[in-house]
């Protein structure tokens, strides 16, 4: 068979043009199950020599076939149509009567060459086509039907409205494909979208002019091959590059917000003595790498008849709101040092951050304007008085002989939200013995509860442990309403009158 092939190469002078042409499309065949397969051209022959011997036929009727050229190449098989050559002598002359007979193959039953041709259309997800330019006459194999989503009772579409089926982004593609059949009188291939019912697919385009006797086109010759399994298997592995990628640089952008946060906000173990107070505290990061952000607290002695206490939580995420957070932490405890009264401070700071704390987003390529919440108390040990304001930010908890309560104040806008917002302080009395609890929203707020019901919760959580220490409260609270929150930060101190 590779003799045959060989000996009607194309450009052979020799060959003659019914096998000029025969060998074309082989070779045509050959291309397109290389491309199928993702082999050699050689490899591929032999998967057309393999199908054509499993078929009964020459190897030009199956390459013809699987192009959706006509079958009736020469060199066809007796079989198929083809005349039977008559028997000649070893001298040339014509067989004698005692002459033995060549056995005689037996001819391909129709039905498994149908059944043959529509396994290569399945596997490859082939389907041709042919259009006759004279008569508008177009044939479709099934496949194709299939492929456009088009109903086989309908017919082949008129190759003018071929183009309604391509996505317009892909038109152009298409008409170059035309032009280079029509104009160029060359074969061509390409790669188009093309709607199928509801859907879109991807099709590989392979086709090639019938020219007649005075080189004009007078038929068309098209595969089309559906690629769309490539560009999903493409699409996916981009999408798990990109998706690496992103994965990568939020674990990156976590670690650093966590290293500021370890960095700028001490932690100290177990119970810290200040003036008239124990302390204690617990920061937790949220648990999703792109949550973490921008919650502080504060407890310092500012000497020895007076401890500033806050806690805040600023908006965003991320190393932005981790360094925004140390700026407004610092600014508040700059605040503190001069005496004004907790109220002033968060007004102050309201200034500040309308005025010179823009929070960066380099996404947006501009800043954006930086809010916060807060608390801020100042805490004298002698007469045991609280003084606090807030902004923004949930109320501390007083847990005071076994009974748990929200200490009641004005609500306070979020600072940052308006020029000059209603801010009040309030005077707490405490007793010895006395445990309050400040914490960020973080504690109290989740995706899957009501924000009364992580309210309850607490107030539930600090009644069951009375007369406990600031470290044995925390914990529990924290065991009570789950830990850390996935969505983000919680920062919890407690400060127990001693």
């Amino acid at each position: 068979m590779r003799h045959d092939r060989d000996a009607a190469r194309p450009g052979d002078p020799a060959a003659e043009p019914g096998a000029v042409r025969a060998a074309a499309v082989v070779e045509q065949a050959k291309g397109m199950l290389a491309e199928r397969f993702g082999c050699g051209v050689e490899a591929a022959y032999d998967h057309l020599l393999e199908l054509a011997s499993d078929s009964g036929m020459e190897p030009e009727t199956a390459a013809a076939l699987l192009v959706g050229a006509d079958p009736d190449v020469p060199g066809g098989h007796p079989a198929h149509g083809g005349v039977p050559e008559p028997r000649t002598a070893p001298d040339g002359g014509p067989a004698g009567p005692g002459a033995a007979a060549p056995p005689a193959e037996p001819a391909a039953d129709p039905g498994d060459l149908a059944a043959q041709l529509a396994l290569v259309q399945r596997l490859g997800d082939l389907g041709w086509a042919r259009w006759d330019l004279a008569t508008g006459e177009a044939r479709w194999s099934a496949r194709l039907y299939e492929l456009f989503g088009r109903d086989p009772a309908a017919g082949p579409p008129p190759l003018g409205r071929l183009t309604g089926h391509v996505v317009p982004a892909d038109l152009p593609h298409a008409e170059h494909l035309m032009r280079t059949l029509l104009v160029r009188r060359e074969p061509a291939d390409a790669e188009l979208r093309v709607r199928a019912g509801n859907a879109v697919r991807h099709l590989r385009v392979m086709a090639e002019p019938v020219l007649d006797a005075g080189g004009e086109p007078a038929a068309l010759h098209v595969v089309f091959q559906d690629a769309s399994p490539r560009h999903r298997d493409e699409l996916m592995a981009a999408t798990r590059l990109q998706l690496g990628r992103r994965r990568r640089r939020v674990a990156e952008e976590r670690h650093t917000a966590v290293e500021i946060q370890r960095a700028l906000l001490p932690l100290p173990r177990g119970p810290r003595e200040l003036p008239g107070l124990r302390a204690a505290v617990r920061y937790l990061p949220a648990c999703s790498e792109t949550r973490v952000g921008g919650d502080w607290y504060e407890a310092t002695a500012l000497s020895e008849d007076e401890v500033f206490l806050a806690i805040g939580d600023v908006s965003g995420h991320g190393p932005p709101a981790a360094a925004a957070m140390a700026r407004v932490r610092g600014a508040l405890s700059g605040l503190a040092c001069t005496g004004a009264a907790p109220d002033r401070m968060l007004a102050s700071l309201n200034r500040m951050l309308l005025n010179r704390m823009p929070l960066e987003a380099p996404a947006r390529g501009r800043d954006r304007p930086l809010t916060a919440g807060a608390v801020a108390a100042r805490y004298e040990p002698g007469p045991r008085v609280l003084t606090w304001a807030r902004a923004g930010h949930p109320p501390p908890l007083l847990l005071r002989d076994g009974a748990a309560e929200l200490l009641a104040a004005p609500e306070g806008v979020l600072l940052g939200a308006l020029d000059a917002p209603d801010l009040e302080s309030v005077i707490t009395r405490l007793h010895r013995g006395d445990l309050l609890l400040f914490y960020t929203d973080g504690l109290v707020e989740r995706r899957d509860r009501d924000l009364a019901d992580g309210f309850r919760m607490l107030l539930a959580a600090a009644r069951e442990r009375p007369g406990a220490g600031p470290d044995a409260v925390i914990d529990h609270v924290l065991r009570s309403l789950g830990a850390a929150n996935p969505d983000d930060d919680t920062c919890v101190l407690a400060v127990q009158v001693v």
